[in-house]
């Protein structure tokens, strides 16, 4: 389960996120369910190999800030947005 402190983590991870990915892809949390969440990113994706980058940066800022997440799975939801779900480890 995610207490308040991760989810508080969880915004703050995201903000920084978008502080440095923002001119490509923007970050926000939509739904939060026991030890997973989803995040929605929309922006000006390079639709190329590598995709998955750009949903992996949110693991490597949440693990900079000791919360362990694996990525399970992103989608498409619109044209330039997706969304990606998350699971705590």
């Amino acid at each position: 389960m995610i207490d308040i402190d991760e989810v508080t983590i969880l915004r703050i991870a995201i903000k920084s996120y978008n502080e440095y990915k923002g001119d490509i892809a923007e970050a926000e949390l939509v739904d939060i369910e026991g030890g997973t969440y989803k995040v929605k990113f929309e922006g000006n994706f390079c639709l190329s190999c590598c995709m998955d980058e750009y949903f992996l940066d949110l693991v490597y800022e949440l693990k900079d800030r000791e919360i362990e997440t694996e990525l399970k799975v992103f989608y498409q939801v619109g044209m330039r947005s997706f969304i990606a779900e998350y699971k705590k480890k």
